[in-house]
């Protein structure tokens, strides 16, 4: 895939289509390849972004009590409190 079709792709899951059009028009940019390069890499980026927003979104409303992290996790603990036959 040429980085052109990689940045129309990215116009497509971003939801950008003013500058799919743009981007499909070559002749709006002095100089294309440059500019396709430049639009690459800052797509790049903001898909990043929103990806990592897009999980910090679904943790904050899933409301949990508390943060907790899997280093946090006693596993000893859970499992003799509820089920003593799988102690280790």
């Amino acid at each position: 895939m040429t980085m052109k079709e990689q940045v129309i792709q990215m116009c497509k899951d971003l939801r950008l289509p003013s500058i799919r059009k743009l981007v499909n028009e070559e002749t709006s940019f002095t100089q294309p390849e440059q500019a396709i390069k430049i639009l690459h890499q800052v797509l790049m980026q903001e898909k990043e972004d929103r990806f990592i927003r897009a999980k910090q979104n679904r943790i904050r409303t899933a409301n949990f009590p508390q943060k907790k992290l899997l280093e946090e996790l006693s596993l000893r603990h859970c499992l003799h409190k509820h089920n003593k036959k799988y102690l280790f």
